[in-house]
Parts: C-alpha cells; structure tokens; sequence
C-alpha cells in the first residue's frame, strides 16, 4: 500500500489517504438501505387519572386511580425503588425484564427477606399505617436500622411521585406518567414518563453514542443501530443503555427493552421525558447514592455484576479484516514477538470459515486453516490465544440454511415461515432466533464443539443486529420490541453454557451490541466500526466514559481506526497510546492494524506504550477486581469521585481523642471501599453523611462534569490523549490534590487547567499525589505473568498524610477464585509526618495455584531531594545494599521481601520536593483538525478558544509565504470555524500544493487538490 501512495506521487497520495476505505462487506460499502429507520414519535397521550385508593401488600404500594389505572410502589434493595404503571384495563402482573436479576424483598416469602432491610417493610406510622393519608398526597417514609432513605411522596389529583433522600428533594416526575396513543399516519403507541430537572443538573450514561459526555439538551434514541466508518457527532450506535445518571445522584433505569426515546432537556429544558414504544405498562428504577461508584455498585448488583476477565483479555489482542490462512496467523505472531512487541490473542475474523457467504457454517474452511487444534495449540504454547468471529446471520447459501429454516430456529414472518433478510449487505440470510430455546440450543452447540478444539475467547459481531426488518417476528415478540434485546440474549447463550459446562474457565466474549445488564454476560464491547480519522479518535473517550456509567466497565474502539485504508502513523500512534492506558487493547482495521508495519520512530512508540500496559498489569487486574466486585469502570470521568478510601478521609469520624492516637504497631486494618465504611454511632453517621455530601459535591465542580478528551484510569491515573494532528501541547483540567507527571516527576497542583508537553512520544499521563501504584517487570504474554516481584512507586507527597492502596492477585484463569477463596490482596498503606514515612505492607491468607511462596517488593520513592538519615525494616537498620538513593533521578529505592509477616518499613530524614511546577501555563488556544484536510472545493478552518481575545488565523504556503490572513477581531471563548475557498487575500485560487494553517504558533497541515 505504502509503495502504491509512493508511485502516485505525495499529493495523490495524501488525496487517497482522505478516501473512506473498504467496509467489512462484500460489496465495499454500507447497506443500501436503512435498516433504522426512525420513526416520529408525537402523539397524542393521556394521563393516569387520580388517586381513588391504595393497599400495602408483600412489600409494595399499590394505588387505584379514577380511571382504573394502577401504580404500584416497591422499595427493592438500599437506596433502590421499582415504580410501575399499568393502563386501564391492563391487568397488574409482573413486567419481564431482560435486565434485572437481583430479586426484590418481598414481606410476604421470608425465605426472600434482607433482614438488614425488614425496616424498609415494617415501617408501621403513628397511625398504626404504612403510607400517611394526607388530603393531597401519600406520603411514604422509607427507613433502614438508623437513617432515613426515601421519602417518597405521591401527589393524589396527578398520581406524580416524588423522592426525597437522605433528608434532601432528590427527583420527582413532572406529571406523571402517560399513554401515548396510535397515531393516525401509522406511529405506534406505547407509555412513556417525565421528570424535573433542576437548572444545573447533568446527565450522563445513555449507551455508546459519539456525544459529549453530558447528555443534557438532547433527545436519543433507544435503539441499536450500526453506522459504519461513523466519527464524532454520531447519536445513535451499537449499544443503547435506557439509563440516565445524574450529577444530583440518582440514576434513572427505565426497565423496558422496545423502541424508545430518551428526551433529555430537547424539548423542554428542564424536563426528561422517556418514551417506549408500543409498551401496555411502564416501570423504572430510581437508583440514588452518595457517590457515582454507590449508585453503579447498586445498578450491577441489580442487573449483574461483570465476571472477572481472563488476564490475558488485558493484554494486547491483535485483529485484522482479516487473518486467511493458519499460516498467516503464524507469521504475525512471529512478526510480532520478532518485532519485541507483547502479544496474547489473535482475532480470526469471517475467513476462518470461508467469508462472507458463508456466515453459518461454523466450520473452520479446510484449504486455508487444515488443521485448526494444532494451529491453536501451537500459538497457545507461545502465550497466544485464539478468538473466532460469528454472526448471527445464516446466509442462504450457508450449509445450514436449510437445517435452521426447517427446524424453525429463525425469525419468522406474520405468517409463521423463515423471513428471508433480503437486504442484508452480504447477501440474502436469515436471523437465528435467540429467544427460541431450540436456537439456543443449536447455536451453544457450535460454540461447544469449536471451544473443544481449543478456542481461547469468542468475537460476536453484528449483533444489534445490523439489519433486522420491522416485519420480523420472533418468540419473544416482533422486531421493534425485541430488538434492543436482541444482542443481550445471545451474548446470554455464551455466559449460560460456560456456568454450566465450564465453571472454572472464565469467558471472553468481544460483543458489538447489548442492552442494560450486559455486563453480566462478560461482554468486552467495542465501539463499532469507526472512521480511521482524528474525529474517529475524538469520539472515543466520550463513548468509553458513557459506557462505564452504565455499568459497561471494559468499552474500547478498534484501536487505529477501521473504517478507512489511510496510514496516518500520528493517527495510528495515538490511537495506540490511548488504547495501552484503557480496558482493553486491540488494534483492528482493514489496512496494516499489526504496529510492525510502521516506520521509525512510530513503532518503538507504541511499543514503549505496549510494553507499559504490561508493567502495568498489577495495577490493571486489581482495576478489574474492583470492577467485579463494585460496577466501578476501570475508566472513570473526572467528577467520578474516590471509590478506594484513605485512611485520611476516616478522620472527620472520629473523635479529637482518637484523631491524636499515633499510627502504632497496631496498624489500622487498611479499608478499601469509601463509600461502604460504615460509623458505629449516630454521631458518626451524621459525620459520614455529611463527609460524602462535601466530597460528591466537590467532584462534581463546574469544570469537572463535561471534560470529554481525559479520564481517570482507576484512583491513579489521570490520562490525557492526543486527539489533535501535530498537536505536541495541550491543555489538562486537574481535579482536586496534587498531581505529578509520570514521566519527568514535576508536581502540579490541582483545581485548576494547565498546559502539559505532549511530544509524539509520549501522551500527558498523571499520578495522582500519595498514590502507590504497583508495577510488574515487562513479559511479552501474561502466560509468563507473575508477581514475584513487584515494583511499586510510592509518590510520597505532604499533601496526603496517608494513603492505601489494595492490590488483587490470583491465577489470572480460575472462574472459581473469588468464591474459593483462591486470592491474595496486598494492602499498601503510607503514613508521612513531616520528614518521616511510614510504610506498611501485608498479604491476606488466600493462597491460589502458582501462588508466590514470597514476594520481592522493590519500593521506589520519586521526588526525594537528598538520601535519608536511616531505613528501618521493622524497627532495624536496612543494609546499605538494600536501599540506595539516586541523585540523578531523585529517587529512593527499597528492596524487601513480603511473606507471611508484614514489612513495616520507616524513612527518618526524608526531604520530598513539595515545589510545584511553575511552567505548565495553560495553552489559549487548540488549533484543531480541518473537516477536510484534503480539499478540492473548501474546507472549515477549526479551532477551541480556552481564553478569550484577538487571534489572527494566517495560511502559508510549503515554504512558509503568508498567502491568506484572516482578519483578526474579539472572539468569546468557545469552538469557532472559519471557511476557506483556497483562494488567497485577493480572491484568486491558489495552485494545488500543501498548505499549513498556523493559529498562535499552531500548525495543521492541509491539501489542495482542485478538479
């Protein structure tokens, strides 16, 4: 490809480069027809009538209205409330959910009681009454053993509810909720509800949508849809979440899986409205919190909680539109280990079975792959598993066409027989039917046989699905109301036949589509099929944070870009440095996805950053632990809060008396999650309230709640991508604390916006002050993976008295290890007074398989000014050849071993460097990328001003003549574009050549190439 771009000369080169590439179709392009049609959704609706009654039954509010609808009230779980609504006329039953799996406390099945939440059920009034009949409302206090939760209140003329929490007006309904009725140009009914939104509110989550990430102002929909070669901008993609976060603290999770709307301020600015198509009765969750991390552990508990990963789904995966042949599948293997680059899965896309026609077969294609068990054990033996592709398409010319359309395991039309998907972009096909359990059945069968001949993980693609007509009929309904919920019971199939037949494995399961709870099924979604372009990269943090605040902790993008035959190395290095500090790291695309194709220095690049990830690992792994065990996403916003506690943050419990007690020899057990500490007394209670209130609230400062191009990976890291082409500066916005960089050590303080260096080498990458982050020596696969050393940097910082950190380890495979026991953590806890650190280190008693015996811990301190007047090891001497302190670097190193016994160790004399950084002023300005950089006609001009003023805009030419100016006036702060027709100040056209816009000494390069 390179050599065709040389022989065509630079300019046409670069031209083709803009070009869209090849799609992962036959054809070479999307589908010729739309297979998401929307459809409008104004109709005319009626309400529910007002209050006549209500009744208390097996834990639940039911109340009658005048109309004869019914609403029903019931508490679920701490902090979790169900409300449904049934019509007139539509009897009360229990609405099927594809989502929720946490069962509800009901008072009447013992057996089923929470005894911590009986409170909640037994909350007898003065009047010897559950609910306060007052004359214009039921007002129902819900209350644990010692504080209040809920309050909620249902006005009687409109049967509106409202919640209070905690003491405080949390949400209520606008007008409760409604029926929309059939409209006459064919729109289908349904039932749909509102709220009120205070001004300053935010919302977050919705799914997998290239938006920013407050959600606040837009109306979405709720329905999966693929967009091929989409960039930033795009609404609407392959996995809708129906569930909305706010910035007050509450989620909001509308139980239905049809066809809907989620109107989030579009309309009425202060309004959210939801809407489900054709739905004869309605339910939503209101989840609240005192934290971003208690409302997600809430919502996972009640849709389920994501299973741990296979450790090696956290190292590198590389794929390829696509691998022919086994052995090409061994060459790049080779290439890759030749080339020094780690590597632990390969993705077989649809050639393993012989193309696109021939979705269905799931059968390996004897020419090409002609003895697949001994192709896989091989790449195995060298730590690198394999990864099939399947679709839910059979095609028409599949060998088991006729054997799934005469069993009946395919969606059908209205009149019973197969429906034929005659649009489908690779040919006719059928869709299995994944809600028919003889489908199920069939399809686990496949999986089973292939996973027997050694298939490490699984690749489901097209599972929205991509083209599913309307006319379309399955068991559980036609294909709007089944749709969303579609990709969520196939990913099911998987999950299932693994708990049953493979307990002890964990699964891997790449999915492009889901619904509310996919996490459960051990889904590692990616973003579907996106431009190779810098608006591609763009869209990709935003659609990563989203997902994490719907539950969906492992999101990721084809890493590099896939849609497009473009070899842009600066495009390519970023993605990849992005993609080394994510959840998972998997480059993918049709032209040169593998890093060795790439010239110097580029490669060694994404090497470096490659090789990070797998020092990293310790670090990652316990990010995945904590995901299992919490809902907490490995990445997080910047006003996503603590989730691991300091021990510091314990201090406003406690008394004066206690808050003077020295860190003894009997050390503090060191806590772990903040937000489930609990207080002993009601003194402590009010403390711990109030604490959490202070600390959401400063989370959720102005400048925090809408950063769209950084994110936090765990409690650590603050990662700050590249998104700009030859951007090498750019602007980071801090949350509260110190933070120091990674790379040179230099300390910037918090709360405030500054400006980071950011060469091709390297992306702005912060620890957060008072951090340990654990570290392992480099291994080219995780089959090599072990942590019988461990490199931990302490960053050791005055601003942070103490400090914790827990560290998970287990065998990286066993899907048992939580529930036996099979696990060790390492606690890590720091204590600094003044120029004394004190630092504790202990292993639980969990042993696993290959569980070290010991651990060599090499503890290293940054920032240090000058050595330390002594090292003490549990109260003795440290020998010389044990610690050494680095002048050039700054750095303390500490060399222990950890056993059974804790390592107590003590640095007297230790001078940290408390300066801050006085030269990271923030940038004015980010000159970014114009929407054609190669143009024939005009392009737009882009650019963000962060400080208000007067910038003149000036083309030049390729040897740097000043051809353009643009005039330069008062600009408010904020994104402006300017147009230009390739002509210059005079108005006559330039010749064809390359061009560079400059803006306040940045640059970006752009093409002319007229007709």
């Amino acid at each position: 490809m390179l050599c065709s771009f040389c022989r065509a000369g630079v300019l046409l080169g670069l031209f083709l480069s803009s070009l869209p590439g090849l799609a992962q179709r036959e054809a070479g392009g999307p589908p010729t027809q739309d297979p998401f049609a929307r459809r409008a959704t104004t109709a005319p609706t009626t309400g529910m009538g007002s209050y006549q009654s209500h009744a208390y039954r097996s834990g639940a509010l039911t109340i009658r209205s005048t109309t004869g609808a019914t609403v029903r009230v019931h508490p679920w779980a701490e902090g979790v409330v169900r409300v449904e609504y049934f019509p007139a006329g539509q009897p009360v039953s229990e609405i099927a959910s594809v989502s929720v799996v946490q069962r509800p406390y009901i008072f009447d099945h013992p057996a089923r009681l929470n005894r911590k939440l009986e409170p909640y059920l037994r909350n007898v009034q003065p009047d010897r009454s559950l609910v306060r009949n007052q004359p214009t409302a039921l007002v129902w206090p819900l209350v644990t053993n010692t504080a209040q939760e809920y309050v909620v209140r249902i006005d009687k003329k409109t049967l509106r509810i409202s919640f209070d929490y905690q003491g405080q007006s949390l949400v209520s309904e606008a007008a409760g909720a409604f029926q929309q009725l059939p409209a006459s140009g064919g729109t289908a009914g349904g039932m749909g509800i509102s709220f009120r939104l205070t001004p300053d509110e935010h919302l977050y989550g919705t799914g997998s949508r290239a938006l920013p990430l407050d959600r606040r102002g837009r109306q979405l929909t709720l329905y999966n849809e693929a967009h091929y070669g989409y960039q930033n901008g795009e609404p609407t993609l392959n996995v809708s979440l129906p569930t909305v976060v706010s910035s007050r603290g509450y989620m909001l999770f509308f139980d239905n899986h049809t066809a809907g709307t989620l109107d989030l301020g579009a309309t009425e600015k202060n309004t959210l409205e939801y809407r489900g198509e054709g739905l004869n009765s309605l339910a939503y969750f209101l989840i609240a919190g005192t934290s971003y991390a208690e409302i997600l552990d809430r919502y996972t508990t009640l849709t389920g909680k994501q299973p741990l990963p296979p450790r090696w789904g956290l190292g590198l995966i590389q794929s390829r539109f696509g691998y022919k042949t086994e052995q090409e599948m061994q060459q790049v293997a080779g290439r890759m280990r030749r080339a020094g680059f780690p590597l632990d899965a390969l993705v077989l896309d649809l050639y393993w079975f012989g193309g696109t026609t021939r979705q269905g077969d799931f059968r390996w294609q004897p020419q090409q792959f002609p003895d697949p068990k001994r192709m896989m054990r091989r790449l195995d033996s060298a730590g690198v598993k394999t990864i099939l592709i399947s679709e839910p398409y059979v095609m028409r010319t599949s060998r088991n066409d006729a054997l799934v359309r005469s069993q009946g395991l395919v969606g059908r039309d209205t009149l019973g027989q197969p429906y034929t998907v005659e649009s489908f972009w690779a040919g006719p096909a059928t869709l299995l039917d994944m809600f028919r359990p003889a489908a199920r059945q069939w399809l686990w069968q496949q999986y089973d046989r292939l996973k027997q001949d050694g298939v490490g993980g699984w690749w489901s693609d097209l599972g929205e699905p991509e083209n599913q007509p309307a006319a379309m009929v399955y068991d559980l309904g036609p294909t709007r109301r089944v749709h969303n919920a579609y990709g969520q019971d196939w990913n099911s199939i998987l999950s299932e036949g693994y708990a049953q037949q493979y307990p002890q494995e964990r699964l891997f399961n790449l999915a492009r589509s889901g619904w509310a709870g996919m996490q459960r099924h051990s889904v590692f979604p990616w973003s579907g099929d996106v431009s190779r372009s810098w608006s591609g990269l763009q869209a990709q943090v935003p659609i990563l944070l989203s997902m994490g605040l719907g539950g969906v902790g492992y999101m990721h993008s084809d890493a590099g870009g896939f849609a497009g035959s473009n070899m842009d190395a600066e495009l390519y290095t970023r993605w990849l440095q992005l993609a080394s500090l994510g959840p998972i790291m998997r480059p993918h695309g049709v032209v040169a996805p593998e890093p060795y194709h790439y010239p110097e220095p580029y490669q060694s690049i994404v090497r470096r950053y490659a090789r990070l990830r797998y020092e990293l690992l310790p670090y990652l792994y316990t990010l995945a632990w904590e995901n299992s065990q919490t809902g907490t996403p490995l990445a997080r916003p910047l006003n996503y809060g603590e989730t691991r506690l300091d021990p510091q943050s314990v201090f406003p419990l406690l008394s004066p008396e206690e808050e003077d007690q020295s860190w003894g020899e009997a050390a503090r057990p060191v806590p772990t999650w903040n937000w489930s500490t609990a207080a002993s007394t009601t003194w402590g209670s009010e403390r711990l309230a109030a604490r959490r209130a202070r600390a959401f609230a400063a989370s959720n400062a102005p400048a925090l709640t809408n950063v769209n191009d950084q994110y936090l990976l765990g409690p650590s890291l603050l990662v700050a991508p590249v998104q700009q082409p030859g951007q090498r500066r750019r602007n980071v916005v801090l949350p509260p604390g110190r933070w120091i960089d990674f790379y040179s050590h230099q300390t910037v303080a918090g709360s405030q916006t500054v400006g980071i260096a950011a060469p091709l080498a390297q992306i702005p990458l912060l620890v957060r002050a008072g951090a340990f982050l654990p570290m392992a020596p480099y291994v080219p696969t995780t089959a090599r993976y072990r942590t019988d050393t461990l490199n931990v940097r302490y960053y050791a910082d005055t601003s942070v008295p103490e400090s914790s950190f827990t560290l998970y380890d287990d065998d990286g495979r066993s899907g048992q290890a939580a529930a036996g026991q099979q696990f060790t953590l390492i606690a890590f806890a720091g204590m600094l007074r003044g120029t004394q650190a004190d630092i504790e280190v202990r292993q639980s008693e969990g042993r696993f398989a290959g569980s070290p015996a010991w651990r060599l811990i090499n503890l290293e301190v940054p920032r240090v000014l000058a050595a330390p007047t002594v090292v003490l090891l549990d109260g003795q001497p440290v020998p010389p050849t044990e610690w050494a302190y680095e002048a050039a670097s700054h750095t303390l190193r500490l060399h222990a071993v950890l056993s059974e016994k804790p390592l107590r160790i003590s640095v007297r004399g230790l001078q940290l460097d408390a300066d801050l950084s006085a030269t990271a002023q923030p940038e004015l300005l980010t000159l970014e990328a114009p929407t054609r950089p190669t143009f024939s006609t005009s392009t737009e001009l882009r650019y963000t001003l962060h400080t208000p003023g007067t910038y003149p805009l000036l083309i030049r030419n390729a040897v740097g003549e000043i051809v353009r100016s643009f005039p330069a006036a008062q600009q408010a702060a904020g994104p402006h574009s300017i147009a230009w027709d390739g002509t210059d100040n005079a108005g006559r056209p330039l010749p064809n050549g390359l061009y560079s816009v400059e803006l306040q000494g940045q640059h970006q390069r752009l093409v002319l190439l007229r007709d």
